[in-house]
């Protein structure tokens, strides 16, 4: 299926060797085609003029005009692929491939189509308690943990994952467990790899829980770039169907408790941790806790979007639940919950006494961060680059804190804490 301005369509077909002519139509009088460059080398531009009888591009893919006879097509496509053709053969070959670009490349994981896969694998948290896992081993990088609660009224889905695909994926993944219909969706904050798939479940009548702060540096230009830039990362097919569902219906601003299908939910605010607008969801009939992104699987939590010192309270007050089952944004299930905690608590306390001395000290900042592990080039979220993104944070808040008559403080309350961590 093809979704354009006009709808859901179902195309037609033509492959001539690098390029692919797709053809549909709304109504008799209405008819586009596009083709798609498959050609690594060019970069086709056009577009569509409905009432001007020409072809034109943009971006990879030629727009007809309505009325456009099956024999333009076919030219066009042909067009396309002696263009191609031309191009591979002018463009320097530094240009088309560099040792830099063939890299990333290569460094680049596969990446499942959540379109095929029948159903994400999942894990008995407690009673009526489910986790849908992500991928483990790869810290920030991987597919975001979820997961979901049956009750005796309907399903309540804790994050939605990153696109409308893989939202369908996690749907699927729940008709596994229970055909009771999805009737709330708490999102842990509002980065695009866990609300991204939201749509999804308002669609099939879903009522939004979540933070009303939708603040994140990935939406600082705004939605339509945030949404293009994501596009980017996981592909158009993955995106089809895509529309913004992370307001909620039901705004949580300060600790509150639910009554959802008979059962209670305590959702924590803890304030600007790992963004404005984090929600951790404590189930305590069952002992289980959905940290979100406060916790990752490698103790490394990103503060880029939130604060240290707001990271390491909202980890005091998880510890302080002393939960069985503690689920991450990222990563494999702790099988000693408090031991990630304080792993993650530790992390961040050791970065914050880093930045604290260069920053007394007089270092510039990149002084201090030439002093960490270099970034992972063309790997933003992983653990090297967390650590270092992270560090251009903390600098500045113990910039902050120096100048405030709190900061010495929090120094001494980190100190103290740091003992613990000199233990373990």
């Amino acid at each position: 299926m093809v979704e354009s301005q006009h709808g859901l369509q179902q195309p037609r077909h033509t492959h001539l060797g690098n390029v692919t002519a797709i053809k549909f139509t709304r109504a008799v009088a209405l008819s586009h085609s596009l083709i798609f460059s498959r050609h690594p080398a060019i970069d086709l531009q056009a577009r569509c003029r409905d009432h001007v009888p020409r072809v034109t591009n943009i971006q990879g893919i030629l727009f007809l005009p309505r009325r456009t006879g099956a024999g333009i097509v076919i030219a066009a496509a042909a067009v396309a692929i002696v263009a191609s053709t031309a191009a591979a053969q002018s463009i320097p070959r530094t240009l088309t491939m560099d040792s830099a670009s063939a890299a990333a490349l290569a460094r680049r994981p596969h990446r499942e189509r959540p379109d095929t896969i029948r159903a994400f694998p999942i894990h008995k948290l407690g009673d009526g308690v489910y986790a849908v896992l992500g991928d483990t081993g790869r810290g920030s990088e991987g597919r975001s943990n979820a997961g979901f609660v049956v009750t005796q009224g309907g399903v309540v889905v804790i994050d939605a994952l990153a696109s409308p695909a893989q939202g369908k994926a996690l749907l699927r993944t729940i008709r596994t467990v229970t055909k009771l219909p999805i009737k709330w969706l708490i999102l842990t904050h509002h980065h695009p790899d866990h609300h991204f798939g939201a749509i999804v479940f308002k669609r099939a009548g879903a009522t939004i829980i979540a933070h009303p702060d939708r603040r994140t540096l990935a939406s600082e230009d705004g939605d339509d770039a945030m949404v293009s830039a994501w596009t980017g990362v996981l592909g158009l097919r993955e995106m089809q169907g895509f529309a913004f569902a992370d307001t909620p219906n039901v705004p949580i601003t300060h600790d509150t408790t639910l009554v959802l299908g008979g059962r209670t939910f305590e959702i924590q605010v803890p304030g600007t941790a790992h963004t404005p607008g984090d929600l951790v969801i404590w189930i305590p009939d069952a002992r289980v806790v959905f940290a979100g992104d406060l916790l990752i699987e490698d103790g490394v939590a990103m503060v880029v979007d939130g604060s240290s010192g707001g990271l390491l309270r909202g980890l005091d007050r998880i510890e302080a639940l002393h939960p069985a089952q503690a689920m991450p944004g990222h990563g494999r299930i702790p099988s000693d919950p408090i031991a990630l905690i304080r792993e993650t608590r530790c992390q961040t306390l050791t970065l914050r006494a880093l930045m604290r001395r260069d920053v007394q000290e007089g270092v510039s900042m990149s002084r201090a961060l030439a002093s960490l592990p270099p970034a992972d080039r063309d790997r933003p979220v992983s653990r090297n680059s967390r650590v270092r993104r992270n560090a251009v944070r903390v600098y500045a808040e113990m910039e902050q804190e120096l100048v405030h008559s709190s900061g010495v403080a929090d120094a001494a309350k980190d100190s103290v804490a740091m003992l613990s961590c000199r233990e373990e």
